[in-house]
Protein backbone atom coordinates (compact mmCIF):
# COMPACT_ATOMS: atom_id res chain seq x y z
CA UNK A 1 0.00 0.00 0.00
CA UNK A 2 1.34 3.17 -1.16
CA UNK A 3 1.30 6.52 0.83
CA UNK A 4 -0.91 8.12 -1.26
CA UNK A 5 -3.63 5.54 -0.70
CA UNK A 6 -3.00 5.94 3.13
CA UNK A 7 -3.63 9.84 2.41
CA UNK A 8 -6.64 9.31 0.74
CA UNK A 9 -7.85 6.75 3.12
CA UNK A 10 -7.29 8.73 6.51
CA UNK A 11 -8.56 12.12 4.42
CA UNK A 12 -11.36 10.37 3.78
CA UNK A 13 -11.79 9.13 7.43
CA UNK A 14 -11.15 12.78 8.89
CA UNK A 15 -14.32 14.44 7.03
CA UNK A 16 -16.39 12.99 9.65
CA UNK A 17 -14.27 14.65 12.28
CA UNK A 18 -14.75 17.84 9.82
CA UNK A 19 -18.79 17.56 9.81
CA UNK A 20 -18.74 17.43 13.73
CA UNK A 21 -16.32 20.29 14.02
CA UNK A 22 -18.19 22.21 10.80
CA UNK A 23 -21.20 21.85 13.00
CA UNK A 24 -19.76 23.09 15.92
CA UNK A 25 -18.03 25.87 14.09
CA UNK A 26 -21.86 27.30 13.11
CA UNK A 27 -22.65 27.43 16.31
CA UNK A 28 -20.11 29.57 17.93
CA UNK A 29 -20.88 33.15 18.42
CA UNK A 30 -17.04 34.03 18.80
CA UNK A 31 -13.40 31.70 18.47
CA UNK A 32 -11.84 30.87 21.70
CA UNK A 33 -8.55 29.44 20.71
CA UNK A 34 -8.00 27.59 23.92
CA UNK A 35 -11.00 25.57 23.40
CA UNK A 36 -10.97 25.04 19.92
CA UNK A 37 -7.78 23.30 20.54
CA UNK A 38 -8.81 21.27 23.72
CA UNK A 39 -11.75 20.23 20.93
CA UNK A 40 -9.04 19.21 17.94
CA UNK A 41 -6.69 17.64 20.79
CA UNK A 42 -9.64 15.77 21.76
CA UNK A 43 -10.77 14.47 18.06
CA UNK A 44 -7.16 13.99 16.83
CA UNK A 45 -6.64 11.68 20.29
CA UNK A 46 -9.55 9.81 19.55
CA UNK A 47 -9.02 9.12 15.66
CA UNK A 48 -5.53 7.99 16.45
CA UNK A 49 -5.92 6.02 19.54
CA UNK A 50 -8.65 3.91 17.54
CA UNK A 51 -6.18 3.02 14.97
CA UNK A 52 -3.76 1.71 17.50
CA UNK A 53 -6.06 -0.26 18.67
CA UNK A 54 -7.65 -1.39 15.48
CA UNK A 55 -3.83 -2.23 14.07
CA UNK A 56 -2.97 -3.62 17.70
CA UNK A 57 -6.05 -6.47 17.03
CA UNK A 58 -4.23 -7.48 14.08
CA UNK A 59 -0.48 -7.94 16.13
CA UNK A 60 -2.39 -10.76 18.34
CA UNK A 61 -0.23 -13.79 17.96
CA UNK A 62 -3.09 -16.28 16.18
CA UNK A 63 -3.83 -13.02 13.44
CA UNK A 64 0.19 -12.36 13.17
CA UNK A 65 0.68 -16.45 12.86
CA UNK A 66 -2.47 -16.40 10.26
CA UNK A 67 -0.94 -13.69 8.73
CA UNK A 68 2.49 -15.26 7.66
CA UNK A 69 0.49 -18.40 6.13
CA UNK A 70 -2.27 -16.26 4.27
CA UNK A 71 -0.55 -13.25 3.32
CA UNK A 72 -2.79 -12.46 0.41
CA UNK A 73 -5.64 -13.21 2.45
CA UNK A 74 -5.43 -10.31 4.12
CA UNK A 75 -4.72 -8.06 1.56
CA UNK A 76 -7.97 -8.96 0.44
CA UNK A 77 -9.60 -8.58 3.83
CA UNK A 78 -7.57 -5.19 3.98
CA UNK A 79 -9.90 -4.02 0.67
CA UNK A 80 -13.06 -5.33 1.69
CA UNK A 81 -12.73 -3.40 5.30
CA UNK A 82 -12.24 0.22 3.25
CA UNK A 83 -14.72 -0.53 0.39
CA UNK A 84 -17.17 -1.55 3.33
CA UNK A 85 -16.26 1.48 5.49
CA UNK A 86 -16.31 3.68 2.54
CA UNK A 87 -20.34 2.64 1.98
CA UNK A 88 -20.99 2.51 5.09
CA UNK A 89 -20.35 6.12 5.65
CA UNK A 90 -21.57 7.10 2.26
CA UNK A 91 -25.35 5.24 3.56
CA UNK A 92 -24.76 7.56 6.74
CA UNK A 93 -24.81 10.67 4.75
CA UNK A 94 -27.66 9.93 3.17
CA UNK A 95 -29.96 9.12 6.23
CA UNK A 96 -28.55 11.96 7.50
CA UNK A 97 -29.99 14.40 4.87
CA UNK A 98 -33.41 14.03 6.06
CA UNK A 99 -32.79 15.81 9.07
CA UNK A 100 -33.17 19.27 9.49
CA UNK A 101 -30.07 21.22 11.11
CA UNK A 102 -31.16 24.32 13.58
CA UNK A 103 -28.13 26.22 14.01
CA UNK A 104 -28.53 28.41 16.90
CA UNK A 105 -25.70 30.12 19.14
CA UNK A 106 -23.92 27.66 21.59
CA UNK A 107 -20.83 29.46 23.00
CA UNK A 108 -20.33 26.34 25.74
CA UNK A 109 -18.33 23.18 24.92
CA UNK A 110 -20.04 20.68 26.74
CA UNK A 111 -17.29 18.01 26.91
CA UNK A 112 -19.36 14.86 27.85
CA UNK A 113 -21.06 15.61 24.37
CA UNK A 114 -17.82 16.53 22.48
CA UNK A 115 -16.02 13.14 24.05
CA UNK A 116 -19.08 10.98 23.16
CA UNK A 117 -18.91 12.50 19.47
CA UNK A 118 -14.96 11.70 19.27
CA UNK A 119 -15.60 8.29 20.28
CA UNK A 120 -18.53 8.24 17.60
CA UNK A 121 -16.18 9.75 14.72
CA UNK A 122 -13.37 7.42 15.71
CA UNK A 123 -14.98 3.97 15.22
CA UNK A 124 -14.53 4.29 11.65
CA UNK A 125 -10.82 4.88 12.41
CA UNK A 126 -11.02 1.75 14.67
CA UNK A 127 -12.16 -0.28 11.36
CA UNK A 128 -9.34 1.32 9.43
CA UNK A 129 -6.63 0.39 11.60
CA UNK A 130 -7.69 -3.20 11.38
CA UNK A 131 -7.36 -3.04 7.54
CA UNK A 132 -4.02 -1.13 8.04
CA UNK A 133 -3.00 -3.96 10.34
CA UNK A 134 -4.02 -6.24 7.96
CA UNK A 135 -1.91 -5.06 5.68
CA UNK A 136 0.96 -4.97 7.62
CA UNK A 137 1.88 -0.94 7.73
CA UNK A 138 4.29 0.17 9.99
CA UNK A 139 2.38 2.07 12.98
CA UNK A 140 4.29 5.03 13.49
CA UNK A 141 4.08 6.70 9.92
CA UNK A 142 0.11 5.67 9.80
CA UNK A 143 -0.05 7.28 13.30
CA UNK A 144 1.58 10.36 12.32
CA UNK A 145 -0.70 10.63 9.29
CA UNK A 146 -3.66 10.25 11.12
CA UNK A 147 -2.60 13.05 13.42
CA UNK A 148 -1.92 15.59 11.11
CA UNK A 149 -5.01 14.90 8.64
CA UNK A 150 -7.08 15.29 11.18
CA UNK A 151 -6.21 17.58 13.37
CA UNK A 152 -6.00 19.85 10.04
CA UNK A 153 -10.08 18.67 9.16
CA UNK A 154 -11.07 19.45 13.13
CA UNK A 155 -9.02 22.77 12.84
CA UNK A 156 -10.83 23.73 8.49
CA UNK A 157 -13.62 22.57 9.88
CA UNK A 158 -14.11 24.78 12.95
CA UNK A 159 -13.25 27.43 10.62
CA UNK A 160 -15.66 26.50 8.00
CA UNK A 161 -18.36 26.34 10.38
CA UNK A 162 -17.83 29.67 11.88
CA UNK A 163 -17.96 31.83 8.50
CA UNK A 164 -20.17 29.35 6.16
CA UNK A 165 -22.64 27.43 8.92
CA UNK A 166 -23.06 23.67 8.94
CA UNK A 167 -24.81 23.44 5.62
CA UNK A 168 -22.61 21.24 3.58
CA UNK A 169 -21.98 18.82 6.21
CA UNK A 170 -23.40 15.44 5.21
CA UNK A 171 -21.89 16.10 1.74
CA UNK A 172 -18.22 16.09 3.26
CA UNK A 173 -19.58 12.65 4.88
CA UNK A 174 -20.58 11.88 1.70
CA UNK A 175 -17.21 12.67 0.46
CA UNK A 176 -15.27 11.06 2.86
CA UNK A 177 -16.85 7.83 1.87
CA UNK A 178 -16.34 8.28 -1.59
CA UNK A 179 -12.36 8.65 -0.54
CA UNK A 180 -12.30 5.45 1.52
CA UNK A 181 -14.62 3.60 -1.22
CA UNK A 182 -11.63 4.41 -3.75
CA UNK A 183 -8.99 3.34 -1.58
CA UNK A 184 -10.67 -0.09 -1.08
CA UNK A 185 -11.53 -0.13 -4.50
CA UNK A 186 -7.87 0.58 -5.60
CA UNK A 187 -6.61 -2.13 -3.15
CA UNK A 188 -9.10 -4.34 -4.64
CA UNK A 189 -8.11 -3.65 -8.23
CA UNK A 190 -3.96 -4.35 -6.99
CA UNK A 191 -5.48 -7.21 -5.38
CA UNK A 192 -6.74 -8.58 -8.39
CA UNK A 193 -4.44 -7.72 -10.83
CA UNK A 194 -1.75 -9.99 -8.56
CA UNK A 195 -3.87 -12.73 -8.69
CA UNK A 196 -4.70 -13.30 -12.13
Amino acid sequence: MGMWQIIVIVSGLSLDVFAYCLYKGAMISRVNKKEITKVVSLFTGFQVGMMILGSLITRVPAFREMHRSANRLWTFLAAITFFVLGTIMILKSFRKRKTRIEEQKQDNFDYRIIVLWAFITSIDALIAGVGFGFMGLKLLGMLAVTAIITAASAIVGFTCGYWLGCGPMNKFITIGGCLVLFGGADLLVNYLTYIF
